[in-house]
């Protein structure tokens, strides 16, 4: 299921609410699958490889619940302030992009609320939003030299 987009003419707000992401969700468990496949191959205690492989899988299943309780959401519009949503029930507050990355597949931006200086970030997959929103959200950072 892709994203919400609350209108797809150019010029008014969008409010992007993401899904879940299959592309980070199949990234993600490949690296920690690859790190536990390593540890085959250090020589270390063995009582030590076993807490090093409990980690991996702990931060594995910290990621998939966390990344399955995102509920956040993100509002634009061309020359006007960028709106954050911590969940669906709170209020819509002001935020700045402190920093952001691009690339064809991934969006991470890191934003500061104005009114309590809480620091998110967000990270967009190409399959978590819909592909207008990402293509405004794109241009939205360039036009502001993010």
């Amino acid at each position: 299921m892709k994203s919400i987009i609350s209108s797809p003419e150019c010029g008014k707000r969008i409010i992007i609410h993401p899904a879940r992401s299959q592309f980070l969700l199949l990234l993600i468990s490949s690296l920690h699958a690859a790190a536990l496949l390593l540890l085959f191959f250090i020589d270390l205690n063995f009582l030590l490889l076993l807490i090093f492989a409990v980690l991996i899988v702990f931060s594995l299943r910290q990621l998939i619940i966390s990344e399955k309780s995102t509920t956040h959401g993100l509002s634009l519009q061309q020359g006007k302030s960028l709106l954050f949503q911590n969940d669906e029930t709170s209020d819509w507050q002001e935020a700045d992009v402190l920093e952001s990355f691009v690339s064809r597949w991934l969006i991470v931006l890191r934003i500061r609320t104005l009114l309590d200086s809480k620091q998110h970030s967000l990270v967009y997959a190409t399959d978590s939003i819909n592909g207008l929103s990402y293509r405004r959200l794109v241009v939205y950072l360039n036009q502001h030299g993010l």
